[in-house]
C-alpha cells in the first residue's frame, strides 16, 4: 500500500475525531495524518450557554472565551499526543470560533504550503448550517482550487448535515476496532464535557461500527450537494 500524505480540517477541537476517527486506522496503515484546527474553540460556552446546555457540575464554566480558548489549545496537545500524532503534523490557525467566516482568506493561504502535497484531504461537508464548517469547507476547497490540486482526493464528512452522497461516491470505513480509542481520546476534551450536546455526540461512537465519508476527485468540485 503506498504512503498516503493525508491532511483532515477540523473546524475546531474534537471535530476532526466526531467526523474522522478513521485517522486511527489510516495512521495505523502507515498514512502520513495531519490536522487543521481552524478555530480555537473559544466561543462554546457562550454559544452552549445561551440554549441551556451546560452543565456546572462537570466542569468550571465561569471562564472568559479567551481562557476557554487557551485550554481547547492546550487539548489538543494532549489529545494529539495521545494519538501518537506528530507535534510537526499539528497546526493550529487559532481564528477566533463563530468568525471562520471572516477568515477565509487568511485560512487559504496557511493552509497552501500544508495541503500542496497532499494525496487525499479530509474536509467537513458543504452547504452546512454551521458557520465554522461552512467556512472550513471553503477554505480546504479554496486552497486546494488555488493549488490546483488534480491529483488530490477528497474525503467529505458530515456532522451537522445529512450525507447526500450517491453510491458510487461513497466510503464505508469500519471503525470497530477504533472506537473505545476514539472515545477515550475525545474524552480527553474536558473542556466539552459540560456540554450536554457534545456528550452526547461522543457517547454515540461507542457504538459506531462504521463511518462513512464522500470521496470526491477536483473535477467534482461543486457538483454535489456535500461537495
Amino acid at each position: 500500500m503506498r504512503r498516503l500524505r493525508i491532511v483532515v480540517f477540523a473546524p475546531h477541537p474534537d471535530d476532526e475525531l466526531i467526523g474522522a476517527g478513521s485517522i486511527l486506522k489510516w495512521k495505523d496503515e502507515g498514512h502520513d495524518v495531519h490536522i487543521i484546527y481552524i478555530t480555537d474553540g473559544r466561543a462554546a460556552y457562550s454559544y452552549e450557554r445561551a440554549r441551556g446546555r451546560l452543565d456546572e457540575s462537570k466542569g468550571n464554566i465561569n471562564i472568559t472565551d479567551e481562557e476557554l480558548a487557551e485550554i481547547r489549545m492546550k487539548e489538543i496537545d494532549e489529545v494529539t499526543e495521545f494519538l501518537g500524532i506528530p507535534k510537526e503534523n499539528i497546526y493550529k490557525f487559532k481564528i477566533p470560533d463563530q468568525e471562520a467566516k471572516n477568515h477565509i482568506k487568511k485560512g487559504i493561504e496557511l493552509s497552501k504550503p500544508i495541503i500542496k502535497d497532499a494525496d487525499r484531504i479530509v474536509l467537513p461537508s458543504n452547504n452546512n448550517p454551521h458557520v465554522d464548517h461552512q467556512a472550513t469547507y471553503d477554505i480546504a476547497v479554496g486552497a486546494a482550487k488555488e493549488l490546483d490540486l488534480k491529483n488530490t482526493e477528497f474525503y467529505g464528512y458530515c456532522i451537522y448535515v445529512a450525507q447526500k452522497v450517491p453510491k458510487e461516491k461513497l466510503v464505508k470505513i469500519n471503525i470497530r476496532e477504533y472506537r473505545d480509542k476514539i472515545f477515550e481520546a475525545l474524552s480527553k476534551y474536558k473542556s466539552q464535557l459540560v456540554i450536554s450536546l457534545v456528550r452526547a455526540f461522543y457517547n454515540t461512537i461507542k457504538k459506531k461500527p462504521a463511518e462513512f465519508f464522500g470521496k470526491y476527485s477536483f473535477s467534482d468540485i461543486g457538483k454535489y450537494y456535500n461537495f
